[in-house]
Formats: C-alpha cells, structure tokens, sequence
C-alpha cells in the first residue's frame, strides 16, 4: 500500500498525516497517558500495533511530534467493519479537525470501496468521541447506530471504577460513496 501525506489545514503549522512506525510508538502511548479519558494499554501493544497493524492505523505530526492518532483493525469475522480502537489528539492541537480527518484518511486508505461500516466502543463520559462519530455520520448522511448489548457492561472490565462502553457503529449506505 502507497504511502501518501495530506496536510491538514488551520492556523497553527499544518498536521501531516501518515502510517505509523515503531519509533512512533512512545509517543502514542504519551498522548493515551495523558489524555485522561483513553485507557492505557502497554507500551508494547503500541509496539505492536505501529509495526503489524500499520495499515489500519496512522499518525498526524507537527514536525517530528505526534499530535494525533488512531489505531484500528478489520474486525476478523468481517473485513469490511473497520473497528476503530483509538483516537486521540493532543491538547495544542485539538480542534483543528485533525481526529475527524484522521478517521477520513483511514477510511481512504483501508480502501473506501471495502469498507461498508465503521465500530467502536465509547464511554458515555467520553464526550469528543461521541460527537466525532456523530460528525462522521452525519458527514456521509446517515445514521449513527447505538448497539449497547455488543459493547461492554462496567461488569465486564476489572473490578474499578470503568464505565460501560456502548458499541457504536456508522454504517454507509454506499461504499464506493464514502
């Protein structure tokens, strides 16, 4: 798969969009530290997912600092549901549109035609992701689908204070349109 770069525009030097490396990895794991609403995983699983599932995931940079990211993989049963894992942007650089336009490349890339729909998991507190799957369903004019008995119950995470995370999904009513 080609390696291209889009620049998002705002007022602030423009974010370049790209697959991820390793080298990428620490600062990926940062960005999910500090976000204060992400659950951080091991630095490894970061390791991980910028070297064998690259292609589902990118980065957005302001020269060699990751501002941005999402991490995703085809959902194995079937390949044209893109489960997005995380996104994330950081403070300085939110917004500026560059989760949304994170979620657009990805869709791009993983090849517009393939990919019919589009899942996550989302804690009710957790406000931007919400209206950014909100924004990217109503971008392709249709609905965002809440499925809470295919997410998961606070009971299904370690004993904790951690809230249930609906399954949410943005199904495209055309895939060659998206």
């Amino acid at each position: 798969m080609g390696d291209h770069i889009i620049s998002v525009e705002s007022e602030k030097p423009a974010a370049i969009l790209r697959t991820p490396t390793t080298k990428d990895a620490p600062q990926i794991w940062r960005l999910v530290e500090e976000s204060g609403v992400l659950d951080p995983n091991s630095s490894y699983l970061y390791l991980l997912l910028c070297r064998d599932f690259a292609d589902t995931c990118l980065v957005a940079c302001h020269g060699k600092n990751v501002v941005g990211f999402v991490t995703a993989y085809r959902m194995p049963h079937d390949p044209s549901t893109l489960f997005v894992w995380q996104i994330g942007v950081a403070p300085e650089a939110q917004r500026q549109g560059i989760a949304m336009k994170l979620l657009q490349e990805l869709i791009e890339r993983c090849g517009s035609t393939s990919i019919k729909a589009i899942e996550a998991t989302v804690a009710p507190s957790n406000i931007a992701s919400q209206r950014l799957f909100e924004s990217l369903a109503q971008s392709h004019g249709v609905q965002l689908i809440e499925k809470p008995e295919d997410g998961f119950d606070a009971s299904d995470f370690p004993p904790g204070d951690h809230e249930a995370e609906p399954r949410i999904r943005v199904e495209f009513s055309n895939a060659a349109e998206v």
